[in-house]
């Protein structure tokens, strides 16, 4: 990686923690140093510089001190809680960070996700999100195989949510991102929008938002049904119904084709099968053989696999494609645009429920606003 960069690590204790651990992707990555920490609690910052060797005059209680102080090339916002996520953002962008590297969710609105873009695309900082799971080495072979043409023509995309006592909006927003960055990434970004979002069985209205857990902007709904039209010609769809699932949740996204059908198990090992035909061929056996980086492979299994290893290796995998991201300048893999993408996806849902109407990109900004005060 050349160059060193300083890191400065970012999370919250009072508000879910670290996410994902998500600050301990940069241990020990070459080319970084992680050199300040900030926390909002006496406990949870002690604790950050310990893991990270820090002395403590490297920790802050305010993070907007972190970046006065220290003016880190790359800043990691790491709390779980998403309602600081903008704004401490934009802040390492006005402090001269090269590179942000973010948790999911991305932000709350459309509003904030246009002003973390606008603030970066100004500066020529890069930003990436920690969808992870986008950067397991069998993405790319799943890839592979559409691009052979092993699916055939692509028709649907469908994913679904976990389904547990999140369904509905909360899944949506906590889950979704990671099938709807799927979803995005192997059927193009989306033209349109159709849905219906519920609760206890009727149509959602404005009356039925509450503010979200986890710094959420208000949602509703427990179980949604929405489609979207796709750039590249087929049709996607996200559905979430609440206690849905079951021991195994129906956490996924399903590539359906005319030739074959692959379905992705997000956080697991393997990560995809492949079945070579299509979805309501039944006339005989086809069996589901698993997908690993180098392609279909029926040896393989879990049996031994170390699931939160595994899944740390795609997140250090994410943060050293934001550094080449930053070296070459060029866009990150999963970065703002992609995070600003879901941020209109769940906007587009609501909207279209509330409204009973067909919604439309470009999105139009004040559409989720106007519905709700109707």
């Amino acid at each position: 990686m050349g160059e060193q960069m300083r890191v400065a690590v970012i999370g919250s204790s009072s508000g879910g923690g670290w996410g994902h651990d998500i600050d301990e992707l940069f241990i020990g990555l070459p080319g970084l140093t992680v050199v300040a920490a900030a926390d909002d609690t006496e406990a949870g910052l002690a604790a950050a510089c310990r893991r990270h060797g820090l002395p403590g005059s490297a920790g802050f209680l305010d993070w907007r001190k972190l970046l006065e102080a220290t003016r880190p090339e790359i800043v990691a916002v790491c709390s779980r809680h998403i309602d600081r996520h903008a704004e401490v953002a934009v802040a390492a962008v006005a402090a001269g960070a090269r590179g942000i590297f973010m948790e999911k969710p991305f932000v709350r609105t459309l509003a904030e996700a246009d002003a973390v873009v606008a603030a970066c695309r100004t500066a020529n900082t890069k930003l990436g999100l920690a969808l992870v799971n986008r950067h397991c080495p069998t993405i790319a072979a799943v890839a592979g195989l559409v691009a052979d043409g092993k699916l055939g023509r692509l028709l649907e995309l469908r994913a679904r949510g976990k389904e547990d006592a999140r369904g509905g909006g909360e899944d949506l927003w906590v889950l979704g991102p990671h099938v709807l960055d799927l979803m995005v990434h192997f059927g193009g970004v989306p033209q349109w929008c159709t849905a219906v979002v519920t609760t206890a069985g009727r149509p959602v209205t404005p009356s039925d938002f509450a503010p979200g857990p986890e710094g959420l902007p208000p949602i509703a709904g427990d179980a949604i049904a929405a489609t979207f039209g796709l750039a590249d010609g087929c049709t996607g769809s996200f559905a979430s119904v609440r206690e849905a699932g079951f021991k195994q949740p129906n956490f996924g996204l399903t590539l359906l084709g005319t030739k074959g059908e692959i379905h992705i198990r997000p956080d697991h090992i393997p990560q995809a099968y492949f079945r070579a035909a299509p979805a309501w061929r039944m006339n005989r056996p086809y069996p589901w053989v698993p997908v690993g980086p180098e392609g279909p492979d029926p040896d393989l299994s879990e049996k031994g696999v170390d699931r939160s290893a595994a899944r740390a290796s795609w997140g250090r995998l994410a943060v050293a494609d934001l550094v080449d991201a930053i070296q070459t300048d060029r866009e990150p893999e999963t970065g703002m645009f992609a995070g600003l993408a879901l941020t209109e996806m769940n906007t587009a849902i609501y909207a279209a429920s509330l409204s009973g109407r067909r919604v439309a990109w470009p999105l139009d900004r004040g559409l989720l606003p106007a519905v709700l005060a109707s």
